[in-house]
């Protein structure tokens, strides 16, 4: 009985909730008497939470899925064609995702766009590992907060660990144990963890493509290596006679360098200077023929 009562309850909440949204798009196309933005919190200021929701709509747990859907993706084209701000949007994922937690595509679109247009990316690192806890074994889900946290965060320690954890899932996009590898060569801490990962590519493949990308993966580590060095200097440099070197010959010739390394990929390092007269170390490709 007490089924049958909520599955009754579920059926009447989704027929209300079309019935409002149908009202809303009413007023929205003929009255307009408020802000556009104004009625669409309105509305989703009521959407009830995923957790309250997924036991009243029982068995329709799909249906009340794809309905969600299709609110997100109206919700989004709107604001991305207007204001471009998405109050809401992490809300209405957080309720699609615990009706329908096995929706991969909405857990990776959802992380997409709250990082990089809602420019939220801790929540949507929060919405990819609540999917990773329900599909385990979906390499999607690692990739993408990886993504996040190499091109948003900047946090190259975590983006590997994650592209790390993507690489040994099943049917993975082999560009995760790179991405990885390349990660880690960003970092001083696990550097050294980096080069074991090109290393292991570059033994592991016959093919000439995947050999030469981990040679270049490798020379990545060591250019990597060779400017931590050089900056290091030039910073102590600085620090005993409050001026910069006015070039990396000077520096070694103060003793704060033992030798000036050679670019692994036949270009050369250089001390550049910024509008504020700070030296930084930096390096030019070689040129092509």
């Amino acid at each position: 009985m007490r089924k049958v009562s909520l599955t009754l309850l579920g059926v009447i909440t989704i027929i209300l909730w079309l019935f409002s949204i149908t009202r809303l798009q009413l007023i929205l196309d003929k009255k307009r008497k408020k802000p556009l933005r104004e009625l669409l919190v309105e509305e989703l200021a009521y959407f009830p939470s995923g957790k309250f929701l997924k036991p009243m709509v029982i068995e329709y747990e799909n249906l009340a899925a794809d309905l969600v859907w299709l609110r997100a993706i109206q919700y989004y084209g709107h604001h991305l064609m207007t204001d471009r701000r998405y109050t809401w949007l992490g809300h209405i994922f957080s309720i699609l995702t615990q009706l329908d937690p096995k929706f991969i595509g909405a857990y990776r679109f959802g992380g997409m766009t709250l990082a990089w247009d809602a420019g939220e990316p801790e929540e949507a690192i929060n919405l990819l590992r609540r999917g990773m806890r329900f599909n385990p074994l979906r390499w999607e889900l690692p990739f993408d907060i990886a993504f996040i946290y190499y091109m948003i965060s900047r946090d190259y320690e975590k983006a590997g660990d994650y592209f790390y954890i993507a690489s040994k899932m099943p049917e993975t996009w082999g560009i995760s144990h790179r991405w990885a590898a390349f990660s880690y060569g960003r970092t001083e801490k696990r550097r050294e963890f980096g080069k074991i990962l090109f290393q292991d590519l570059y033994e592991s493949t016959k093919n000439p493509e995947m050999k030469r990308i981990a040679r270049r993966g490798l020379k990545f580590i060591k250019r990597e290596e060779d400017m931590e060095y050089l900056q290091k200097g030039i910073d102590n440099y600085y620090q005993k006679y409050k001026k910069y070197p006015a070039d990396l010959k000077e520096l070694l010739a103060s003793g704060f360098i033992d030798s000036i390394p050679k670019e692994p990929t036949g270009g050369f390092y250089t001390i550049t200077f910024d509008q504020e007269g700070k030296a930084k170390v930096s390096y030019s490709q070689p040129r092509r023929r």
